[in-house]
């Protein structure tokens, strides 16, 4: 995958990115929660996982190079599983076969989904967004800063690495043979020191800022229209459906 983390977020500029937001990150768990829940291979169910993730993809109108790398990515990581069909069951037939097939394909499906939706929730949201909307949530703030510090440098890591890969590569790192083998043994001797300095780094400044004394200010103002009700409404709609098909409520 090779969008960098940063370029993620607030990069969709569709409607779902017009919601507060509180709203999108509320729809966006929902969204995910009925991916989740949603029975695989049930027709009813693989129907409700497509159009949710469709829906929230289109609303969000998500970049077609972001959604094509984390379908790849998601193909890399949740193929594998697929590997396992031998080891589930007695095969001794077609059927056997079949009914081996459905838990590493529940696997596949629903991970594939639950990526879609987090990389279609996290464009819709800017790094403001994010912290507008964790304020507004009833989320404990010692919670919410940490999880906006996770954000920050986590993109923050993200680049400092990559100008360690272009550094080493420059000195010699891509050749072929034993240079391969010695990069990856020493990079843990470069990288992973600046990524303790920066955390000790980070936590300082937390301290010093009081983030354990007093809660994040907001800067806006909340606001809920009709086409937030609309949005959480669907979302609802759509988790209460999967929950339904996975109770065998709903036939």
């Amino acid at each position: 995958m090779r969008v960098a983390l940063h370029e993620l977020w607030g990069c969709g500029r569709g409607p779902v990115s017009q919601l507060a937001p509180q709203v999108r990150i509320v729809v966006g768990a929902a969204a995910f929660g009925a991916c989740m829940l949603a029975p695989i291979p049930s027709r009813a169910g693989f129907a409700l996982l497509v159009a949710t993730v469709v829906l929230w993809l289109a609303g969000g109108r998500v970049p077609l190079r972001i959604i094509g790398s984390t379908v790849l990515l998601g193909c890399v990581v949740l193929a594998p599983y697929l590997l396992l069909t031998p080891l589930i069951g007695n095969h001794g037939g077609v059927q056997d076969w079949t009914t081996g097939l459905r838990v590493p394909i529940g696997i596949f499906v629903h991970g594939l989904a639950g990526m879609l939706i987090s990389v279609g929730t996290v464009t819709s949201l800017s790094a403001s967004d994010l912290r507008e909307g964790l304020l507004r949530l009833p989320v404990p703030p010692m919670v919410a800063a940490i999880v906006l510090q996770i954000v920050h440098q986590t993109a923050a890591l993200g680049y400092e690495t990559r100008r360690i890969a272009s550094a080493m590569s420059v000195r010699g790192a891509s050749g072929a043979g034993t240079a391969g083998f010695r990069v990856l043994a020493s990079l843990p001797q470069v990288w992973l020191p600046r990524v303790l300095i920066r955390a000790e780094r980070v936590g300082a400044a937390m301290e010093l800022r009081g983030y354990c004394e007093q809660d994040l200010p907001s800067f806006g103002v909340a606001t809920i229209g009709g086409r937030d009700l609309l949005a959480l409404l669907l979302a609802l709609t759509a988790l209460a459906l999967s929950v339904s098909l996975r109770c065998g409520l709903v036939p």
